[in-house]
Protein backbone atom coordinates (compact mmCIF):
# COMPACT_ATOMS: atom_id res chain seq x y z
CA UNK A 1 0.00 0.00 0.00
CA UNK A 2 1.33 3.41 -0.97
CA UNK A 3 2.14 5.73 1.97
CA UNK A 4 -0.64 8.22 1.13
CA UNK A 5 -3.26 5.45 1.32
CA UNK A 6 -1.60 4.10 4.48
CA UNK A 7 -1.96 7.51 6.12
CA UNK A 8 -5.60 7.90 5.13
CA UNK A 9 -6.43 4.41 6.34
CA UNK A 10 -4.72 4.87 9.69
CA UNK A 11 -6.36 8.23 10.25
CA UNK A 12 -9.78 6.82 9.42
CA UNK A 13 -9.39 3.72 11.57
CA UNK A 14 -7.39 5.01 14.50
CA UNK A 15 -7.64 8.77 14.82
CA UNK A 16 -10.73 8.87 17.07
CA UNK A 17 -8.93 6.88 19.74
CA UNK A 18 -5.48 8.38 19.16
CA UNK A 19 -3.88 10.78 21.67
CA UNK A 20 -5.15 14.31 21.23
CA UNK A 21 -1.85 15.99 22.10
CA UNK A 22 0.64 15.24 19.34
CA UNK A 23 2.43 18.57 19.52
CA UNK A 24 5.71 17.04 20.67
CA UNK A 25 6.35 19.99 22.96
CA UNK A 26 9.01 19.18 25.54
CA UNK A 27 7.87 18.97 29.14
CA UNK A 28 9.63 20.87 31.93
CA UNK A 29 12.69 19.12 33.39
CA UNK A 30 11.85 16.58 36.07
CA UNK A 31 13.45 16.56 39.50
CA UNK A 32 15.65 13.49 40.02
CA UNK A 33 16.27 14.22 43.67
CA UNK A 34 19.66 15.68 42.70
CA UNK A 35 19.41 19.50 42.45
CA UNK A 36 22.37 19.56 40.04
CA UNK A 37 20.73 17.27 37.50
CA UNK A 38 17.43 17.23 35.56
CA UNK A 39 15.93 14.60 33.32
CA UNK A 40 16.38 15.53 29.63
CA UNK A 41 13.04 15.98 27.90
CA UNK A 42 14.47 16.03 24.36
CA UNK A 43 17.18 13.72 23.00
CA UNK A 44 18.60 13.03 19.56
CA UNK A 45 20.93 15.91 18.69
CA UNK A 46 20.30 17.02 15.09
CA UNK A 47 17.28 14.70 14.90
CA UNK A 48 15.60 15.65 18.20
CA UNK A 49 12.73 13.73 19.72
CA UNK A 50 10.86 14.36 22.99
CA UNK A 51 10.80 11.83 25.81
CA UNK A 52 7.27 11.09 27.02
CA UNK A 53 7.27 10.16 30.71
CA UNK A 54 4.62 9.39 33.35
CA UNK A 55 3.10 12.66 34.53
CA UNK A 56 3.72 11.79 38.17
CA UNK A 57 7.19 10.30 37.79
CA UNK A 58 8.82 10.27 41.21
CA UNK A 59 12.35 11.58 41.88
CA UNK A 60 14.81 8.76 41.40
CA UNK A 61 12.16 6.34 40.06
CA UNK A 62 13.50 3.63 37.75
CA UNK A 63 11.36 2.87 34.70
CA UNK A 64 11.66 0.91 31.44
CA UNK A 65 11.86 2.68 28.09
CA UNK A 66 10.19 1.92 24.75
CA UNK A 67 11.12 3.19 21.28
CA UNK A 68 8.35 2.95 18.68
CA UNK A 69 9.60 2.76 15.08
CA UNK A 70 7.14 3.66 12.33
CA UNK A 71 6.66 1.88 9.04
CA UNK A 72 7.80 3.06 5.61
CA UNK A 73 6.17 6.29 4.49
CA UNK A 74 4.48 6.90 7.84
CA UNK A 75 5.12 9.45 10.59
CA UNK A 76 5.72 8.52 14.21
CA UNK A 77 2.40 10.02 15.30
CA UNK A 78 0.46 8.06 12.68
CA UNK A 79 2.15 4.87 13.81
CA UNK A 80 1.39 5.70 17.43
CA UNK A 81 -2.28 6.07 16.48
CA UNK A 82 -2.23 2.36 15.68
CA UNK A 83 -0.24 1.11 18.69
CA UNK A 84 -1.63 3.66 21.19
CA UNK A 85 1.29 3.36 23.57
CA UNK A 86 1.11 6.98 24.70
CA UNK A 87 -2.16 6.55 26.65
CA UNK A 88 -0.53 3.63 28.49
CA UNK A 89 2.54 5.55 29.70
CA UNK A 90 1.09 6.72 33.02
CA UNK A 91 -0.57 3.46 34.10
CA UNK A 92 2.19 1.13 32.91
CA UNK A 93 4.94 3.60 33.95
CA UNK A 94 7.49 3.72 31.16
CA UNK A 95 9.31 6.22 28.98
CA UNK A 96 8.14 6.45 25.36
CA UNK A 97 10.18 7.80 22.46
CA UNK A 98 8.68 8.27 18.98
CA UNK A 99 11.62 8.93 16.62
CA UNK A 100 11.22 9.89 12.98
CA UNK A 101 13.13 8.30 10.12
CA UNK A 102 14.76 10.35 7.38
CA UNK A 103 13.16 10.84 3.97
CA UNK A 104 14.06 9.10 0.74
CA UNK A 105 14.13 10.73 -2.71
CA UNK A 106 10.32 10.59 -2.88
CA UNK A 107 9.89 12.21 0.52
CA UNK A 108 8.86 8.99 2.25
CA UNK A 109 10.13 8.49 5.82
CA UNK A 110 12.15 5.30 6.22
CA UNK A 111 14.61 3.41 8.42
CA UNK A 112 17.81 2.18 6.78
CA UNK A 113 17.36 -1.31 8.18
CA UNK A 114 18.35 -3.73 5.42
CA UNK A 115 18.95 -3.90 1.68
CA UNK A 116 15.47 -5.32 1.32
CA UNK A 117 13.75 -2.47 3.16
CA UNK A 118 14.02 0.53 2.82
CA UNK A 119 15.56 3.76 1.53
CA UNK A 120 17.74 2.15 -1.11
CA UNK A 121 18.59 5.60 -2.49
CA UNK A 122 19.94 6.76 0.90
CA UNK A 123 22.46 4.05 1.91
CA UNK A 124 24.54 6.58 3.82
CA UNK A 125 21.90 7.04 6.55
CA UNK A 126 23.17 5.46 9.78
CA UNK A 127 20.01 4.63 11.68
CA UNK A 128 21.78 2.04 13.82
CA UNK A 129 24.03 4.83 15.05
CA UNK A 130 21.16 7.28 15.48
CA UNK A 131 18.89 4.91 17.41
CA UNK A 132 21.80 3.59 19.48
CA UNK A 133 22.50 7.20 20.41
CA UNK A 134 18.90 7.69 21.52
CA UNK A 135 19.14 4.60 23.71
CA UNK A 136 22.44 5.76 25.19
CA UNK A 137 20.93 9.16 25.93
CA UNK A 138 17.97 7.53 27.68
CA UNK A 139 20.23 5.37 29.82
CA UNK A 140 22.50 8.29 30.67
CA UNK A 141 19.78 10.83 31.35
CA UNK A 142 17.11 8.76 33.06
CA UNK A 143 16.95 5.90 35.54
CA UNK A 144 16.20 3.25 32.91
CA UNK A 145 15.79 -0.42 33.79
CA UNK A 146 15.27 -1.96 30.34
CA UNK A 147 14.91 -0.81 26.73
CA UNK A 148 12.50 -2.29 24.18
CA UNK A 149 12.09 -1.46 20.50
CA UNK A 150 8.64 -1.85 18.94
CA UNK A 151 8.42 -1.64 15.16
CA UNK A 152 5.84 -2.03 12.42
CA UNK A 153 6.80 -3.06 8.87
CA UNK A 154 10.03 -1.17 8.01
CA UNK A 155 10.25 -0.40 11.74
CA UNK A 156 10.15 -4.15 12.37
CA UNK A 157 13.06 -4.66 9.98
CA UNK A 158 14.90 -1.99 11.97
CA UNK A 159 14.12 -3.71 15.27
CA UNK A 160 15.69 -6.94 13.97
CA UNK A 161 18.69 -4.93 12.72
CA UNK A 162 19.25 -3.45 16.19
CA UNK A 163 18.94 -6.87 17.85
CA UNK A 164 21.63 -8.09 15.45
CA UNK A 165 24.03 -5.12 15.47
CA UNK A 166 23.72 -3.73 19.02
CA UNK A 167 22.19 -6.48 21.19
CA UNK A 168 23.76 -5.11 24.37
CA UNK A 169 21.81 -1.87 24.01
CA UNK A 170 18.33 -3.37 23.94
CA UNK A 171 16.50 -6.01 25.94
CA UNK A 172 13.47 -6.83 23.80
CA UNK A 173 11.97 -6.20 20.39
CA UNK A 174 8.37 -6.38 19.20
CA UNK A 175 7.91 -6.82 15.45
CA UNK A 176 4.49 -6.28 13.85
CA UNK A 177 4.34 -7.28 10.16
CA UNK A 178 8.06 -6.72 9.76
CA UNK A 179 10.85 -8.82 8.33
CA UNK A 180 14.53 -9.64 8.39
CA UNK A 181 17.22 -9.79 5.69
CA UNK A 182 16.88 -12.73 3.32
CA UNK A 183 20.48 -13.76 3.87
CA UNK A 184 21.25 -14.33 7.57
CA UNK A 185 23.52 -11.48 8.69
CA UNK A 186 26.61 -11.86 10.82
CA UNK A 187 25.41 -10.50 14.13
CA UNK A 188 27.39 -9.02 17.00
CA UNK A 189 27.83 -11.24 20.00
CA UNK A 190 25.98 -9.92 23.02
CA UNK A 191 23.21 -10.47 25.49
CA UNK A 192 20.09 -12.32 24.27
CA UNK A 193 17.26 -10.15 22.95
CA UNK A 194 13.69 -11.24 23.56
CA UNK A 195 11.40 -11.12 20.53
CA UNK A 196 7.64 -11.07 20.05
CA UNK A 197 6.75 -11.21 16.34
CA UNK A 198 3.12 -10.81 15.19
CA UNK A 199 2.30 -11.32 11.52
CA UNK A 200 -0.77 -11.74 9.32
CA UNK A 201 -0.96 -14.62 6.85
CA UNK A 202 -2.56 -12.38 4.18
CA UNK A 203 0.14 -9.71 4.32
CA UNK A 204 0.82 -8.61 0.72
CA UNK A 205 3.50 -6.05 1.62
CA UNK A 206 5.86 -8.01 3.87
CA UNK A 207 4.62 -11.57 3.21
CA UNK A 208 4.23 -14.06 6.04
CA UNK A 209 6.09 -16.71 4.02
CA UNK A 210 9.43 -16.32 2.28
CA UNK A 211 9.16 -13.94 -0.68
CA UNK A 212 11.25 -11.75 -2.95
CA UNK A 213 8.78 -8.87 -3.36
CA UNK A 214 7.42 -6.28 -2.74
CA UNK A 215 9.80 -6.34 0.23
CA UNK A 216 12.03 -9.41 0.31
CA UNK A 217 11.83 -11.50 3.46
CA UNK A 218 12.79 -14.97 4.69
CA UNK A 219 9.31 -15.17 6.21
CA UNK A 220 8.11 -14.70 9.75
CA UNK A 221 8.85 -18.25 10.88
CA UNK A 222 12.45 -18.12 9.65
CA UNK A 223 13.03 -14.63 11.10
CA UNK A 224 11.95 -15.74 14.57
CA UNK A 225 13.90 -18.99 14.25
CA UNK A 226 17.10 -17.03 13.66
CA UNK A 227 16.53 -15.00 16.79
CA UNK A 228 15.74 -18.20 18.67
CA UNK A 229 19.13 -19.59 17.70
CA UNK A 230 20.84 -16.45 18.94
CA UNK A 231 18.84 -16.68 22.16
CA UNK A 232 20.06 -20.22 22.85
CA UNK A 233 16.60 -21.79 22.45
CA UNK A 234 15.85 -25.43 21.85
CA UNK A 235 14.70 -26.01 18.25
CA UNK A 236 11.19 -26.85 19.40
CA UNK A 237 8.17 -24.72 20.22
CA UNK A 238 5.18 -24.92 22.52
CA UNK A 239 1.70 -23.52 22.00
CA UNK A 240 0.72 -20.23 23.61
CA UNK A 241 -2.95 -20.69 22.77
CA UNK A 242 -5.19 -18.41 20.73
CA UNK A 243 -6.31 -14.79 21.02
CA UNK A 244 -8.42 -12.14 19.30
CA UNK A 245 -5.89 -9.61 18.01
CA UNK A 246 -7.80 -8.32 14.96
CA UNK A 247 -11.22 -6.78 15.48
CA UNK A 248 -12.54 -7.28 11.93
CA UNK A 249 -11.95 -11.05 12.06
CA UNK A 250 -14.28 -13.35 13.98
CA UNK A 251 -13.16 -15.27 17.02
CA UNK A 252 -9.62 -15.93 18.21
CA UNK A 253 -7.99 -15.71 14.78
CA UNK A 254 -4.41 -15.64 16.09
CA UNK A 255 -2.35 -18.42 17.59
CA UNK A 256 1.07 -18.25 19.17
CA UNK A 257 4.07 -20.47 19.67
CA UNK A 258 7.10 -19.92 21.88
CA UNK A 259 10.51 -21.53 21.73
CA UNK A 260 11.56 -23.38 24.86
CA UNK A 261 14.82 -23.33 26.78
CA UNK A 262 15.60 -19.76 25.70
CA UNK A 263 17.85 -17.24 27.42
CA UNK A 264 15.25 -14.61 26.42
CA UNK A 265 11.59 -15.14 25.47
CA UNK A 266 11.13 -15.82 21.76
CA UNK A 267 7.67 -16.14 20.22
CA UNK A 268 5.66 -15.86 17.01
CA UNK A 269 1.95 -15.06 16.81
CA UNK A 270 0.21 -15.79 13.51
CA UNK A 271 -2.91 -13.76 12.68
CA UNK A 272 -4.79 -15.91 10.17
CA UNK A 273 -6.50 -13.79 7.53
CA UNK A 274 -4.96 -10.47 8.58
CA UNK A 275 -3.23 -8.13 6.15
CA UNK A 276 -0.31 -5.76 6.63
CA UNK A 277 -1.75 -2.83 8.52
CA UNK A 278 -3.61 -4.31 11.51
CA UNK A 279 -5.98 -1.34 11.31
CA UNK A 280 -8.51 -3.03 13.60
CA UNK A 281 -5.97 -4.01 16.22
CA UNK A 282 -7.70 -4.90 19.49
CA UNK A 283 -6.78 -3.66 22.93
CA UNK A 284 -5.76 -7.26 23.61
CA UNK A 285 -3.01 -6.84 21.00
CA UNK A 286 -1.99 -3.40 22.26
CA UNK A 287 -1.96 -4.43 25.91
CA UNK A 288 0.04 -7.57 25.15
CA UNK A 289 2.62 -5.68 23.12
CA UNK A 290 3.01 -3.16 25.94
CA UNK A 291 3.30 -5.86 28.59
CA UNK A 292 5.95 -7.81 26.66
CA UNK A 293 7.97 -4.68 25.93
CA UNK A 294 8.04 -3.96 29.67
CA UNK A 295 9.22 -7.43 30.65
CA UNK A 296 6.13 -9.66 30.52
CA UNK A 297 5.48 -12.95 28.77
CA UNK A 298 4.77 -13.15 25.00
CA UNK A 299 1.07 -13.83 25.55
CA UNK A 300 -2.19 -11.99 24.90
CA UNK A 301 -5.13 -11.82 27.28
CA UNK A 302 -5.46 -13.81 30.46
Amino acid sequence: MRPSLWCCAVLAACAPDAPTDASGDAEPPRDTGDPTRAFPTVIGGERPVPVIAPADLRPGETVPAVLLLHGFGVTADLQEALFQLRPRVDAARFLLVLPEGTQDANGDPFWNAAGECCGVDRPEVDDVGYLSGLIDALREGWNVSTVAVVGHSNGGYMAYRLACDVPDRIDRIVVLAGGAPVEPPECTNGTPTGVLHVHGTDDADVPYDAASEPFATPGAVAAVARQAARNGCDPTTTSLGAADLVGRLDGDESDGVAYIGCDAPTALWTARGETHLFLTATDTLRDGITAFALGGEPVFGE
